[in-house]
Order: C-alpha cells, then sequence, then structure tokens
C-alpha cells in the first residue's frame, strides 16, 4: 500500500564506480563503508530506506536493497526504480558517495518539498546537486518518458518537471563547506 504522508528514504549505490577502480559503496571512510554512512545520515529522517543497488552486493545491510530495474543509465533509472517500489510518495534521494550531507539539509528539503508535487533540489549559483535531493512519484512518467528517449541526465529530467530548486551554498550562512563533497576517485579518499 501506497501512502502519501511519510517519506521514503533512497540510497543510490548502483554506480559502476569506474573512475575510482572498485565499488564506491563499499569503500571505508572515516571507518565506515559509505554505503552505511548514507543510510545512517537518511534513517532519521525517513519512515522506511530503499537501497538501489546490487543486492548481491550490498544485501548485508538489509532486505530494502533492490537491483535497478533499468540499469544501465545512471541514477535517473535508480530514481525511477525507487519511485516504483517506495512505500511513501515523497522520496529523499541521496547518492552513496555524498558523506558530508548534513541532516539540515535534508530537513530543508523535506520542509521545501512540501509546495510542490515535483522536486526540491539545491543548487548554489547554478550549479545544481540532484543526487541529494527530495522528489515526488509524479515525476516518474516524465523520468521514464526521458529514458525511453534515451535521455538519461538527471538535470534534463528536472527540467521535464519544473522542479523547484533552492539556494543552498556550502560556507554561507551555517552550511557546511563540504556538504557536496563527492567521493569519485582514490584522491577523494
Amino acid at each position: 500500500m501506497r501512502v502519501e504522508q511519510g517519506w521514503t528514504g533512497v540510497v543510490l549505490a548502483g554506480g559502476r564506480s569506474s573512475r575510482m577502480g572498485r565499488d564506491k559503496a563499499l569503500i571505508e571512510w572515516e571507518g565506515r563503508p559509505l554505503l552505511d554512512r548514507a543510510l545512517d545520515i537518511l534513517q532519521p529522517q525517513v519512515d522506511d530506506l530503499l537501497v538501489i543497488g546490487d543486492p548481491e552486493k550490498y544485501g548485508h545491510v538489509g532486505p530494502f536493497v533492490l537491483a535497478d530495474d533499468i540499469p544501465g543509465v545512471g541514477p535517473l533509472g535508480g530514481i525511477v526504480t525507487a519511485m516504483r517500489y517506495a512505500a511513501h510518495d515523497r522520496l529523499l534521494v541521496l547518492a552513496c558517495d555524498m558523506p558530508r550531507v548534513p541532516a539540515m539539509l535534508l530537513e530543508h528539503l523535506k520542509q521545501g518539498s512540501m509546495t510542490t508535487e515535483t522536486a526540491f533540489i539545491p543548487v548554489c549559483d547554478g550549479r545544481v546537486q540532484p543526487l541529494v535531493g527530495a522528489y515526488h512519484r509524479r515525476c516518474r512518467t516524465a523520468f521514464e518518458a526521458l529514458i525511453a528517449r534515451g535521455e538519461w541526465k538527471v538535470i534534463t529530467a528536472l527540467e521535464q518537471v519544473q522542479a523547484t530548486f533552492t539556494q543552498v551554498c556550502p560556507g554561507d550562512q551555517a552550511w557546511p563547506i563540504d556538504m557536496f563533497r563527492n567521493i569519485n576517485t582514490p584522491g577523494d579518499l
């Protein structure tokens, strides 16, 4: 049963990790695997969790690991998969390679998303951060149509649903300077 109220937290862990040379989700950073850190960040903010990635690799974290229904199309495919299976219409999405996202950003996204039925996404001076955002299941049809046309960019998908953007810049006000830091290469560790 799907419920309008509540939130499903989604960790995107299905990437190829080609620049890293090994599975990023399982890399330890500051003593914990990136996947576990992402779950720790999301769990207090949501009612249930999904991990979109390989159940054989990540099944140890719980029964809520789902293979991507549309493999090979990047994060947009993972978001669509989560929209299909989420218990709630509102999803709080976080890429597993962003270990410094603070709880206050997730709270800000949840609060701001209550005024839209598409997506509420942080941006800093034009640089969009679509892999930490609040999405509504209503975006699914538009996202699936883009994938069917061979367009896989999340930013393009956000344009299709007229997403709302919130100016959030690292280092401004109380925002941590490294909150959008990605762990993509061995040098990032």
